[in-house]
């Protein structure tokens, strides 16, 4: 029959075959006796007989790590007291840091000597890495942000606010909401209309929609749009979502943030403005006339665009007359003069040294064309008459979509055409193009 010791034996050298966790035992020498196969591999061996009778200076590769374990060791044996539960951290995985819940056990004889330590570790780096998620996170209820709105700790599984913090920020803020419910329709209502992924958001917004996107494997949602507020303003507001679960209840939860970005947003339109803008003239520059044409060319195919080419006679005359000072001074004059002929919406830029672009949108008929030429040709006259010693003038080359062409390349190239063909009759002229 055999003995008690024998059996508990056993039992513990099957347990070491077949646990999950990591388990080791270390003689009062802090030398390896027994270890389980996931310390073994945690360490970085492949069999358990690869760290029998060894140290852990022996066994780490990170001897930072093992003069760690070798001063908790000795603390453990000097006070005499089992350590439980501590959180430290383990051998890196593909260069990412892990964590361990660590208990540490004293082993004694039956005379009650120390004769070694059991240690029991299990990796938590994925429930500790989520803690510190959800601890940061909420923060957020404690100390809500810079110009932030309001935020929101929704729990997704119980459908519910568990929490909620606003302030005004300019005094205003978003609507207080006791639900769901009532957060979805505040936001449904003000939303802007052009706002399409705030709009798939708030209309989708449910629990399933929410659980669809975590499984998906995305972990946070950042969207922007412009949203009327209970003052009747309307500011830019950009949404937070970010995903977490709940440690003590594993739920799924959400924190929704709604953040003022006005001055973020006003910013970024004067860089964007600023970048297609001639510096001189303060007109569209090349690129982005370009671009603006083609853009409404893509969108309104079926009306009548007229694309007018304007270019200064003898600019390089007035420059060597009156110096080139009085050539920019001139230009911006010029460049003013165009932009007054035609409507807000209508394209002005300046494509080149002396040379513009004015794109006259949805025109009714040719009668239309040739007015608008010749008051552009009478205004540019005008100007040109205050400097008469430079005997500068303008001509201008017209062309007609679809008629002339159905790309803004085409356009170009009949108005140059027609553009050139004014230069050779005389100059101070505009010319329709033909191609008779």
């Amino acid at each position: 029959m055999k003995s008690n010791n024998s059996v508990i034996g056993a039992a513990f050298y099957a347990m070491l075959a077949n646990t999950t966790d990591m388990i080791f035992v270390k003689n009062e020498d802090s030398v390896y006796i027994a270890a389980s196969l996931p310390f073994v591999k945690m360490v970085g061996k492949d069999e358990v007989l690869d760290i029998i009778g060894k140290t852990d200076m022996e066994i780490f590769e990170d001897k930072k790590l093992a003069k760690r374990y070798i001063s908790d060791d000795k603390k453990l044996l000097e006070a005499g007291k089992d350590l439980l539960n501590y959180m430290e951290p383990i051998t890196q995985e593909n260069g990412h840091a892990r964590y361990g819940s660590t208990s540490k056990y004293i082993l004694r004889n039956d005379d009650k000597e120390i004769i070694g330590i059991l240690g029991i570790t299990k990796d938590i780096t994925k429930e500790y890495i989520a803690k510190q998620s959800y601890e940061q996170e909420l923060k957020y209820l404690f100390e809500i942000p810079e110009n932030t709105y309001a935020v929101s700790y929704i729990d997704v599984d119980d459908w519910r606010i568990i929490n909620q913090i606003r302030q005004d920020i300019d005094g205003t803020s978003v609507q207080e909401c006791y639900s769901l419910e009532e957060l979805c329709k505040a936001a449904l209502e003000n939303i802007s209309a052009d706002a399409n992924v705030a709009l798939e958001f708030y209309t989708n917004f449910s629990s399933d929609y929410l659980n669809g996107i975590y499984t998906s494997g995305r972990r946070q949602m950042v969207f922007e749009y412009k949203r009327r507020m209970p003052d009747g303003t309307t500011h830019w507001v950009r949404n937070k979502v970010r995903f977490m679960m709940d440690v003590d209840t594993g739920h799924l939860c959400v924190m929704l943030s709604a953040k003022n970005i006005d001055a973020e947003k006003s910013e970024e339109q004067e860089l964007a403005k600023a970048a297609m803008t001639d510096r001189m003239t303060m007109l569209l520059n090349r690129d982005a006339t370009m671009a603006s044409i083609g853009d409404v060319l893509a969108r309104s195919a079926n009306q009548n665009h007229i694309l007018f080419m304007i270019d200064v006679d003898n600019f390089k005359q007035l420059n060597d007359t009156l110096g080139h000072q009085t050539g920019d001074e001139f230009l911006v004059l010029f460049a003013a003069a165009i932009k007054n002929c035609f409507r807000d919406d209508d394209i002005v830029g300046r494509v080149g040294g002396d040379e513009f672009f004015a794109f006259l949108k949805n025109a009714s008929d040719i009668d239309v064309v040739n007015k608008k030429a010749q008051e552009l040709l009478e205004t540019i006259q005008e100007l040109c008459a205050k400097y008469n010693e430079a005997k500068v003038s303008g001509s201008i080359g017209v062309s007609m979509y679809p008629n002339n062409g159905k790309t803004v390349d085409e356009l170009y190239a009949k108005a140059d055409s027609a553009l050139y063909k004014a230069k050779r009759e005389g100059k101070n002229k505009y010319i329709l193009y033909s191609d008779k």
